[in-house]
């Protein structure tokens, strides 16, 4: 009796095959809408906490309450050699971060983020489309994301801007470092970056990052770093990562409306589905039946109902997932990409299934109310 589950389920499905081919294109936009929404939360994060991320150091030095890589606070230069002094720790740099006008050629003026490297240039770009970092070691020279040259007017190495007031000179351009604030990274060398940020003063840095020695314990020499250096607080790269990601995700709310949002796309997809097997089931009652009076347990009739449910929800989600795929590879040179991991796209797949098992309780609950006698009316 098995053997024929599947068959019925899909005579079934397939016997109005205008809403069944609506069913299934209501449920990939759902599936979609919720993919799209939680791979732009992806996207998001992973553009909030990318430099940090890239940078290879595994301690963040900074501030007390230090809230975001975006908003560092100036501390005295002099904690790179105090953190560098600290057992354990194999190499310390520096880092600047802070925010300034940026001068169009054509005279708009747009904010950016100042990042100042040490010689190392630690925290600096990873990938680059043209030029390199090492040139910012020159006078007025900087580098930005290509994904910016058309916002901040500068489109090829060589050309000049200017950064409050000071001259700048295109060196090279960063590919996929993106920004979360809508102010595009300007990297250059801490020298040229104390003259376009000039609240900050000569001895003055906003991080200090550091490397430990090979068989060290990052989380042990970070409590090290707690207890020796005074004024400021020291991280692990993944906690500032996530305290970066955290403070625009629950501290601004953004991130809670991309949430709020993705649920709606899978609640949508939800209710589209147990519509569609409730009228569907509505539909076969006749046929529901005939199948109670040929000696059918309603346990066969809840897994045809089952299968159904399994059959317009995995080809939903196929095609959803056919059409994440192509706005992820659409928008892998936006500002904020549309991507998505492992673990999140499998969890959204079980959880979308589940919704599609609880659609079908409406139309269970219709058979097993249903009387066999009602195919010998009429």
């Amino acid at each position: 009796m098995n053997a024929v589950i599947l068959p019925v389920a899909i005579k079934m499905l397939s016997h109005n095959k205008l809403r069944f081919f609506m069913t299934v294109t209501g449920i990939s936009m759902a599936f979609f809408l919720a993919a799209a929404q939680i791979g732009l939360l992806v996207g998001w994060v992973n553009t909030n906490s990318a430099i940090i991320n890239h940078a290879g150091a595994d301690l963040w030095v900074m501030a007390k309450e230090t809230r975001t890589f975006d908003y560092g606070t100036a501390i005295p230069r002099h904690r790179v050699q105090q953190v560098s002094s600290v057992p354990g720790v194999k190499w310390a740099e520096s880092m600047l971060i802070g925010w300034a006008t940026w001068h169009h050629p054509q005279g708009k003026r747009i904010n950016v983020e100042v990042i100042g490297l040490d010689d190392s240039f630690t925290g600096g770009p990873w990938e680059f489309a043209s030029g390199s970092i090492e040139i910012t070691r020159q006078p007025d020279t900087v580098v930005v994301d290509e994904l910016y040259g058309d916002m901040l007017g500068v489109w090829k190495v060589g050309d000049e801007a200017e950064i409050q007031g000071h001259r700048v000179i295109m060196g090279g351009f960063s590919r996929g470092v993106r920004t979360f604030t809508a102010a595009p990274f300007v990297f250059t060398s801490i020298r040229n970056a104390q003259k376009y940020t000039p609240y900050y003063r000569d001895d003055e840095i906003s991080y200090v990052l550091a490397r430990v020695a090979e068989g060290e314990d990052p989380m042990k020499v970070r409590d090290l770093i707690n207890q020796s250096v005074s004024n400021v607080e020291a991280l692990t790269s993944s906690e500032f990562a996530e305290r970066s990601v955290k403070y625009w995700m629950l501290e601004t709310g953004i991130g809670i409306t991309v949430i709020i949002t993705a649920a709606l796309g899978m609640l949508v997809g939800a209710v589209i589905m147990s519509q569609t097997l409730f009228a569907i089931t509505q539909d076969h009652l006749p046929n529901y039946a005939t199948l109670l009076a040929l000696g059918f347990h309603h346990k066969t009739l809840r897994s045809i109902i089952l299968s159904q449910s399994f059959c317009l929800g995995g080809l939903g989600i196929s095609l959803g997932a056919v059409l994440f795929g192509v706005a992820s590879n659409a928008s892998a040179t936006s500002p904020i990409p549309l991507e998505t991991t492992n673990y999140v796209s499998i969890a959204l797949i079980i959880f979308f299934l589940l919704c599609c098992i609880g659609a079908s309780w409406f139309s269970i609950r219709a058979i097993f109310k249903l009387d066999p006698v009602m195919v010998f009316h009429g």
